[in-house]
């Protein structure tokens, strides 16, 4: 097995186009279990395991401090928030009639707390609560940018929109709009995920983000992302505007919006990969019925998927690079029929693929807790 792979492998399996296969000019290679790389750093140990150990601990080190400057980055941009967007906002509605500027300051206000200490908390729940959030700013300052001097919420009647005309406020949503995309872009970072999803992790594990399906991520995802948003938004904004009736049905039907397109996205960030003392687990709803521990022992090989694997596709289809883990034994498992969810059969499975969002960084846990990897 080992010589097998000692040789240039084929190219690597991706389904991304912007992560084309063989990128790099990756080699795999193995690594024997009796080799120092795999030896635990303890007392009486040699002097190669030794550097091995401190040279992993420096990468866990440095991993640690990225993850923590784009989580400080992150709440930084946050913080700052009211003074761009906060403010363009605020002066492109203040000729709008009733009580939509107050509304509209107060809700951003309040959303503005709220993302706040969804920043200040990681967990995965937060984790979903920040990138709405941070995605929502992009629309408010574009919007702030167009400089609406008078909208009727009620009609949905824009009577003046100049963008040319608002001197110094047009140069506060120009820099609102970039201040939100750089929120958005720091809020999706694979980093990000990363701290906030092993936020909720217990003792000595350590809990790695899935890359969602394709479909779901690119397409289905943003587009709950966008009617949430507005849910949220409408039904304050009608009543502000003293459309009674409209605003009283469109905050019930944002309520359930809101509640619905939470608990979805909630179940997205509770895919992982969980690295736990006595192995790797397998957390995956949308694959199999329950969480599935594979034993140190159990895993023969943890490393790149190798075109033309016969490994069973526990990916879900989701675009990127494709990690394969062989075990010395079939292990059966309860996977999910992809037609209909609430199916599932038990099948006995050696090999299979799966998609982390940081494959590298994974296979450098495994390596840590002296999992064989290639």
């Amino acid at each position: 097995m080992a010589q097998a792979f000692a040789r240039e492998a084929p190219p690597l399996v991706s389904v991304n186009p912007l992560w084309p296969a063989g990128m790099g000019g990756y080699k795999l290679r193995s690594l024997p279990t009796s080799s120092s790389a795999l030896t635990p750093v303890i007392s009486g140990e040699s002097p190669s395991s030794r550097k091995v150990g401190v040279a992993h601990g420096l990468n866990l080190g440095k991993l640690l401090v990225m993850q923590t400057r784009a989580v400080w980055a992150l709440r930084a941009l946050w913080f700052l928030l009211p003074l761009t967007v906060g403010q363009a906002a605020s002066d492109a509605v203040a000729s709008a009639e009733h009580a939509v500027p107050f509304v509209m300051t107060a809700g951003l206000w309040w959303l503005w707390a709220a993302g706040m200490v969804a920043s200040m908390v990681p967990l995965p729940s937060t984790l979903v609560a920040i990138r709405i959030l941070a995605v929502g700013t992009l629309p408010l300052a574009a919007w702030a940018l167009i400089d609406i001097s008078t909208v009727d919420i009620g009609t949905v009647d824009i009577s003046t929109v100049d963008i040319s005309s608002g001197g110094d406020w047009s140069a506060l949503a120009i820099a609102a709009l970039m201040h939100a995309f750089a929120v958005a872009i720091v809020a999706l970072n694979v980093l990000i995920g990363d701290r906030f999803v092993d936020g909720g992790s217990y003792g000595d594990e350590r809990r790695m983000l899935l890359r969602p399906p394709s479909l779901v991520g690119y397409f289905l995802v943003p587009l709950l992302t966008a009617v949430m948003i507005t849910a949220v938004t409408t039904g304050p904004l009608l009543v502000a505007n003293k459309n009674w009736i409209g605003g009283v049905v469109a905050t019930a039907l944002g309520a359930g919006v809101i509640a619905v397109g939470t608990r979805a996205l909630h179940q997205l960030v509770q895919r992982w990969i969980v690295f736990v003392p006595n192995g790797m687990v397998l957390h995956d709803f949308l694959v199999v019925t329950e969480p599935v521990l594979f034993r140190r022992t159990a895993i023969e090989r943890l490393g790149a998927a190798i075109d033309g694997s016969p490994a069973r596709d526990l990916s879900n289809k989701a675009a990127g690079l494709l990690l394969e883990c062989e075990l010395t034994d079939p292990a059966p498992l309860g996977l999910r029929d992809p037609a209909d969810r609430k199916a599932a059969s038990l099948t006995d499975v050696r090999r299979f693929l799966f998609c982390p969002s940081r494959p590298g960084e994974l296979l450098n846990e495994a390596e840590r807790r002296n999992i064989a990897t290639d």
